[in-house]
């Protein structure tokens, strides 16, 4: 009996790492483990394991590392980037923000621990561009070209200075009910009760418009969430991405619609670097066709569809549009509260 357990482990690994290695990236079937302070210069010809480079376990306590399928796939792309291109040779250094984002998109855990749609996305592309991937904490672009060559999670530029690949997050306040993935229209949600965090940027969109619904405030978006799945809410209203990967802990709770209009972000990279703005947009539009992209949105936001104009409930009510923004959405849950892109945070996974 144990052999057989052993040999079944051991199938399952190999099998695991075949996949791995088919797709062309280690997640999103593997968390990632780094520690996020910057090298100092002179580590940068050290072994890749002094400099954090992450390190990838399988489940189950395999000992067979995906770091091996890792190199397998990196065998078959080599690099092309000219020397200077990047920070740190052979390694694509991603800036995540550690201190201001939560999940879906980025959170730290325990030892270190990263999780979220930067890391795993991050991870596509280095493959992608036949580089290994390494990470750093940023709270912004400034230190694009000296401690990173990308950040993750970055809005629209308009100095020049940061081009912007893709626009794999969109942010929009938007509904979720209990029910199949829709966009309602207004009469579907006159007289009917929302939950909201108290003092949230949601609210004041809410209160923004003409639409008559009974408010129910909450401490949190856990809380919202929670309510809204037994019943004591007929919806919640809050950020897409933070609301979308709640969802995905409640069976039957799906999108149904944005109240404005999505922002997009991408990934920044430094303009002037055009070599590897060039390789990064060639690595987004592979992954993006091959499914990769999707592949690890639907693991963070479950089946919530890239937001547009088409995802806007139409014909919403005007009411009165002076009220201003007040605080960011927050999930009550873990210490390290702060707003990640649409400024809704959930703070642990």
């Amino acid at each position: 009996m144990r052999q057989a357990r052993l040999a079944w482990i051991g199938a399952f690994a190999i099998a695991l790492a075949t996949l791995v290695v088919l797709s062309g990236c280690t997640i999103p079937f593997v968390n990632v483990e780094v520690p996020v302070n910057v090298p100092e210069a002179e580590e940068v010809g050290q072994e890749a394991s002094d400099l954090g480079i992450p390190v990838v376990k399988l489940p189950f306590g395999v000992s067979t590392s995906v770091e091996e399928a890792r190199q397998k796939v990196l065998s078959g792309k080599a690099s092309t980037l000219g020397e200077g291109t990047l920070v740190v040779p052979g390694y694509l250094t991603v800036g995540v923000r550690t201190l201001t984002s939560s999940a879906p998109m980025c959170v730290q855990g325990e030892n270190g621990i990263l999780y979220g749609l930067d890391v795993d996305l991050a991870a596509a592309l280095a493959s992608e561009m036949g580089l290994k991937v390494r990470y750093v904490s940023v709270t912004d672009t400034s230190l694009l070209g000296s401690d990173c060559d990308i950040v993750m999670d970055t809005a629209p530029d308009t100095s020049g200075r940061v081009a912007v690949v893709g626009n794999y997050v969109q942010t929009a306040s938007s509904f979720f009910y209990r029910g199949d993935t829709t966009v309602l229209v207004p009469t579907d949600l006159g007289g009917k009760s929302v939950g909201l965090q108290s003092g949230s940027n949601s609210e004041t969109v809410l209160n923004r418009t003409g639409l008559m619904m009974s408010q129910q405030s909450f401490p949190s978006l856990n809380d919202a969430f929670d309510a809204l799945a037994a019943g004591q809410v007929d919806f919640v209203l809050c950020e897409a991405y933070p609301g979308a990967y709640l969802a995905t802990f409640h069976p039957g709770v799906s999108f149904a619609g944005s109240l404005e209009l999505p922002e997009y972000y991408g990934v920044g990279a430094l303009s002037a670097n055009s070599e590897l703005v060039g390789q990064l947009q060639a690595a987004y539009d592979v992954i993006t066709a091959n499914g990769t992209l999707e592949d690890v949105r639907s693991r963070w936001v479950g089946s919530m569809p890239a937001l547009s104009e088409f995802s806007l409930i139409p014909d919403i009510p005007e009411g009165d549009s002076s009220a201003s923004l007040t605080s960011p959405d927050q999930v009550g849950v873990g210490s390290n509260n702060g707003s990640g892109a649409g400024a809704n945070a959930i703070t642990s996974i």
